[in-house]
């Protein structure tokens, strides 16, 4: 059985956390900036782990002390659905199932003397979503006045059991009722992926945070980057006094470089950062990485407007937020498998013309100078996150270690890699020194270091070097980097990862959208694995598809390498709903040739199901034209692609 010594604990940020007394009343203006902390059980409706009682409160509240997270602003421990009891008290009243011998106002008690606050878990239905524990509907003036009573500060409210549209009515309801105790209590509502948009409503209803995905039983990295996706176009939402909430944390299922980049992301989005101990056997928390004051800063900071996507090439981002002493941050987000160069300057985040720009990395602390340029090489499942400031100091050149490879390596071929180092500062770079390492496989045909005297600001210093693989490949080439180099600020180090995936032909047949692509072209944004146009849905004559596929912007041309392994090649085609006035066309090529065309499709017209021999195709193709008409509003989607290989 797991540990759950911390499995329930949450807590959210509001103020900066000071010691308290018991009767210290919460922020006086519930929702003002968004929350930050951890939460418990976000993704077990069920209360199938719910095993803790006051001792495992008290010991995550010590914790939260004791690692100087309640220092660094995290305030509230949250007991999540199932701390009630399933049936209410003689008078009507919510009360603590049998773990809690103590009560509710002496555990509240206690975590207010500890500087923090305490938030409690309910629902719009007579029972929560859990259905073992009693929800608030008929009582809710009732339940806000308790809650109020024992010093609750915070109130996560689910409307699992909320019908014919009355959420936000219901709601309201209780948000009425908690303002009429006259203590500030901030509300968070969750639909548990019931999709009732409540973005839409809640802040009217008088909610402070809602949620904007669905509530996973895991957070890996997949699940954080599908409700990152989701999150696209919801930035006008949130503002003071209402947050959306994307999802929370599970670090257990995360590394060091994912929870890195979401924890990055997050705080670009002004999202509440909340990590869920639920599912994990942790009993003690990241409080290196949770508390990181640069990170912190970002999610607190609203300057008017909250971050948003810039740029898509389809496994990478680059995401930005303006701050309001003027900076800005990037978020340059890999969330591709293998190491990939990214593209980014300070006009990405709409920052003013400078003669040199402060760049700080917010997870190194190292700081440098750039004349404009950002972009580098980012690592698998990765992010780098910088603040960007239009004035400098004297400090060392911002510099970037990039590749260019093939998009993929053949396996039994030599292949060329031409290495790049870019000075992007206002001063030189001195006596630089590349130091290459072979990847797993392969050999070098040639000296694997390389010197360089001087590369003044904005140049690029470039050699190439080829490979011989040692047999037939049979892992991703890895080409591992390093260069050392003086500066104005001293001895510095660069290092990075050419990497790119192996040409192999597919060992038995599958979906074209979860397997690698040799290159995309696409008219518009890059083309999407499951999604079309940022995220939205497979959407054809107002019937939305729970397959998935591609989703494509004309003109558009995916390749793939079958190595003549496979037999045919089926999907089901069609104009989506997000271009009301498209007209495209789809083709399927093999080594060129053209081996099935639908002609052109218009808006409204009827799906259409391909099935394409492939035997003997060396590379396929899936191509969407723009009809000879231009290109504005053609996305196509290429639903359920299957190979028979």
């Amino acid at each position: 059985m797991r540990r759950i010594l911390v499995l329930f604990c949450a807590l959210l940020l509001t103020a900066t956390a000071v010691p308290a007394a018991a009767d210290t009343p919460s922020d006086p203006v519930p929702g003002e900036r968004p929350p930050l902390g951890i939460t418990w059980a976000t993704g077990d409706p069920y209360c199938i782990y719910n095993r803790f009682s006051e001792d495992v409160v008290k010991a995550a509240t010590d914790q939260l002390v004791d690692s100087g997270l309640r220092d660094a602003g995290y305030e509230y421990v949250m007991l999540g659905d199932c701390w009630q009891a399933a049936e209410r008290d003689a008078d009507g009243k919510l009360t603590a199932r049998a773990s809690f011998p103590s009560g509710i106002p002496a555990l509240v008690d206690y975590v207010h003397s500890r500087g923090l606050k305490i938030g409690f878990y309910s629902g719009t239905g007579a029972k929560t979503c859990s259905g073992q524990a009693a929800g608030s509907l008929g009582n809710e003036d009732l339940d806000a006045r308790t809650l109020a009573d024992w010093g609750a500060d915070y109130l996560r409210y689910d409307t699992c059991y909320s019908v014919n549209g009355d959420a936000p009515a219901r709601v309201k309801k209780m948000a009425d009722a908690i303002k009429r105790t006259g203590r500030p209590i901030t509300l968070e509502i969750d639909d548990y992926d019931r999709d009732q948009k409540q973005w839409l409503w809640a802040r009217a209803a008088g909610a402070q945070v809602w949620r904007t995905y669905g509530s996973g039983s895991t957070s890996d990295f997949g699940f954080s980057m599908k409700s990152l996706d989701k999150q696209f176009g919801l930035d006008g939402y949130a503002g003071p006094g209402g947050w959306n909430m994307p999802g929370s944390f599970t670090f257990s299922y995360l590394n060091t470089a994912e929870r890195q980049a979401k924890l990055g992301l997050w705080a670009v989005l002004n999202a509440p950062l909340v990590a869920d101990m639920a599912l994990t056997a942790e009993t003690t928390l990241p409080a290196a990485e949770m508390k990181n004051p640069d990170i912190i800063a970002v999610q607190r900071d609203w300057a008017g407007v909250a971050g948003h996507k810039v740029r898509d090439t389809g496994w990478t981002e680059v995401w930005t937020k303006p701050m309001s002493d003027g900076s800005a941050v990037l978020v340059l987000l890999n969330r591709g498998e293998l190491a990939a160069p990214i593209t980014a300057s300070v006009a990405d985040a709409g920052l003013p013309d400078s003669a040199g720009y402060r760049v700080r990395d917010l997870w190194t602390g190292d700081e440098t100078v750039t004349r404009g340029a950002l972009g580098g090489t980012v690592g698998r499942h990765a992010a780098t996150v910088l603040r960007v400031w239009p004035r400098y100091a004297s400090i060392a050149p911002r510099t970037s270690l990039t590749f260019d490879l093939p998009d993929s390596v053949p396996p039994s071929q030599p292949v060329t890699a031409t290495v790049k180092l870019t000075n992007n500062g206002a001063t030189p770079v001195y006596h630089s020194h590349l130091q290459l390492t072979e990847p797993a496989q392969w050999q070098f045909d040639g000296p694997t270091e390389a010197n360089i005297e001087i590369l003044p600001p904005g140049e690029t210093w470039k050699t190439t070097t080829t490979l011989h693989p040692t047999g037939t490949a049979t892992q991703p080439f890895k080409m591992p980097a390093t260069v050392t180099y003086d500066s104005t600020g001293g001895p510095r180090t660069v290092t990075a990862s050419a990497e790119a995936p192996l040409m192999l032909a597919p060992d038995s047949g599958g979906s074209p959208n979860t397997m690698p692509w040799i290159s995309m072209e696409n008219g518009l944004g890059p083309v999407e694995r499951d999604s079309v146009d940022n995220g939205h849905p497979f959407t054809i004559n107002g019937k939305v598809s729970p397959r998935g596929g591609l989703g494509a912007h004309a003109p558009s041309v995916v390749k793939y390498y079958l190595g003549g392994k496979c037999k045919q090649f089926t999907v089901t085609v069609g104009v989506d709903d997000r271009g009301p006035n498209g007209t495209l066309g789809f083709r399927v090529l093999g080594d060129g040739v053209e081996l099935e065309a639908t002609g052109d499709m218009h808006h409204g017209d009827a799906t259409q199901y391909l099935v394409v021999p492939v035997q003997g195709v060396q590379v396929l193709a899936l191509a969407v034209d723009d009809a000879g008409d231009g290109s504005a509003g053609d996305w196509g989607d290429w639903v359920y692609p299957y190979l028979s290989c």
